[in-house]
């Protein structure tokens, strides 16, 4: 067993978890208008994403979106991040990887209370090699992370190979004075972070079918670390999956590819009648965690 810092990891049971959930936290219940608004922001997604759609279109959808990040609701700004630190392995991706821009978004998304931008920041930090930068936002994410409903929180083990992965290269020296300066950031903006968890994308929630048994991928092949995808899914008036795009994956970006045919199973109520053929869509994160680790809470 390896001796980790006890505030957020520890070993654990190996097994296989596929979760998938939410991509945010929030209350389900939102105004007819803001709903309107999400649908429209997810049809911008779908063409930013979509390589069939004409180019000009496209454009003009990220221009869309990247003005609406403006307002600073935390789910543009986490998609956006993920666009941008992702780069040209996005599905039908117009963008270039841009680590300066990801890490923007991603930490402002953080700060408005997206917990998973916490993560993204913190794999941005291990990355361009500032380890203790990362670790101070893998902790911050541990810490959030543990806070939310059960039923909405990223599975554990990856959390704990995140710190895992940092610890492997910052050494232990720098933990009693990371952690200070972890707790010192949470009492100061834990306000903020917190009145920040609510989103106009969190109005209608489609709430797709997890699949009912761990996912066996082609040929049985894993990855070798626990990581999450996001997806955009389009779905038919059915409730069948028409498409289902690849926004980002962390930290191997194959395994996006590989969580694709998770995603590809989802399904949702069927639409009401007067839906007519129109697309619907929902975010979708999609975790693997092989449950070597775990996360527990300080004693």
């Amino acid at each position: 067993m390896r001796d980790v810092h006890p505030r957020i990891l520890a070993i654990g049971f190996a097994m296989l978890l596929i979760l998938c959930s939410n991509a945010t936290a929030a209350a389900d219940t939102q105004s007819p208008a803001a709903t309107s608004s999400r649908t429209a922001l997810n049809a911008a997604w779908a063409q930013v994403l979509d390589e069939h759609v004409p180019l000009i279109g496209r454009q003009q959808a990220l221009s869309q979106i990247e003005q609406e990040a403006q307002t600073g609701d935390q789910h543009d700004l986490y998609l956006l991040g993920s666009l941008y630190y992702m780069g040209r392995r996005a599905s039908g991706s117009l963008v270039q990887q841009d680590l300066d821009k990801a890490s923007l978004y991603l930490s402002n998304a953080a700060m408005h209370g997206s917990v998973l931008g916490m993560a993204k920041t913190a794999e941005i930090k291990f990355a361009t090699h500032q380890y203790r930068e990362a670790m101070n936002w893998a902790q911050i994410y541990g810490h959030y992370a543990l806070l939310l409903p059960k039923n909405g929180r990223p599975h554990d083990g990856y959390a704990a190979e995140l710190v895992q992965r940092i610890l492997d290269k910052l050494g232990r020296s720098a933990i009693p004075e990371i952690m200070r300066d972890v707790d010192s950031f949470i009492a100061l903006h834990d306000a903020e972070i917190r009145a920040g968890t609510e989103s106009k994308f969190t109005g209608e929630n489609l709430h797709p079918f997890p699949k009912a048994k761990a996912y066996v991928a082609p040929d049985a092949r894993f990855a070798p670390r626990a990581g999450f995808a996001d997806y955009l899914i389009a779905f038919k008036p059915d409730g069948s999956v028409a498409n289902v795009f690849l926004l980002d994956a962390v930290p191997d970006p194959t395994l996006g590819r590989t969580l694709r045919e998770y995603a590809m199973e989802m399904a949702i109520a069927p639409a009401e009648g007067s839906a007519g053929n129109a697309l619907r869509y929902a975010w979708m994160p999609v975790t693997y965690d092989d449950g070597r680790y775990r996360v527990t809470p300080a004693r």
